[in-house]
């Protein structure tokens, strides 16, 4: 607006200027006051032209703003719609992956469970034995021998599994005789017990041992070192055992 008044402001100045060095004569005032018409709504076409090119310009400045409104709002609502798309994705996948562990984890418990391994031996002594110093006592009368891991030849076991294993021995003394026993890991004496029968009975006490064992050790029953041993064995009363069991691989 300010524009358009400076335009109109130096018109009417030229105007004056011409008024003032021109003769006062009517013709001359007549055509000057033409030529200020002309000029003036020259200048009022020049000024509508622009604010309409103005208009136009503002129009496509709201235009542009609108889209720019509508195209952050659909933006923003791509990312939410992304973003919650994700979510609901990654929650399933979860659930899925607890839910296939969960069940690969029964699966496990239950494959274990048919390969839960038994290792159990129980032997016994055939008759009474008299066994010298040292020397191993060798339980031929095999009752139990799952694992397959009990020699009645030598009277050994052997460990097919490495594993925790508990080992017992119950043994009966001749009447009035001497029993030194020990149960041996490898060669290295465990337990040690000795025991006398005194004339007319015939005692039956027990030793037992737990022990970590590797693949391929052994476990026997010896006597004590220096010491012969009569053990006593008697089908319809007592009986001298060796047994051992794997408690846990």
């Amino acid at each position: 607006m300010k524009k358009e008044l400076k335009v109109v402001l130096y018109v009417l100045n030229l105007a004056v200027i011409s008024l003032a060095v021109e003769p006062a004569c009517p013709l001359a005032l007549e055509h000057t006051l033409k030529d200020i018409k002309e000029t003036n709504t020259k200048v009022v076409d020049a000024l509508r032209k622009l604010q309409d090119e103005n208009d136009k310009v503002n129009i496509a400045i709201e235009a542009m703003e609108r889209k720019q409104i509508l195209m952050e709002a659909a933006l923003s609502d791509a990312i939410k719609t992304a973003l919650t798309n994700v979510s609901l994705s990654l929650t399933h996948i979860l659930t899925e992956s607890g839910r296939a562990i969960k069940d690969m984890g029964s699966r496990v418990d239950l494959v274990k469970g048919e390969l839960q391994i038994t290792i159990h031996v129980r032997a016994k002594l055939a008759s009474s034995i008299t066994v010298n110093s040292g020397q191993d006592v060798v339980f031929t009368q095999v009752e139990v021998n799952e694992g397959q891991g009990y020699d009645k030849g030598t009277g050994k076991f052997t460990a097919s599994v490495a594993g925790l294993y508990n080992f017992a021995v119950h043994y009966c003394t001749q009447s009035s005789q001497y029993v030194h026993t020990e149960i041996v890991h490898n060669g290295k004496s465990l337990q040690r017990s000795s025991h006398y029968g005194v004339s007319g009975f015939n005692l039956c006490p027990s030793l037992q041992v737990y022990v970590v064992m590797s693949m391929g050790d052994m476990v026997w029953v010896r006597t004590t070192p220096g010491y012969t041993s009569n053990l006593y064995q008697a089908d319809s009363r007592v009986d001298t055992t060796f047994s051992g069991v794997l408690i846990h691989a």
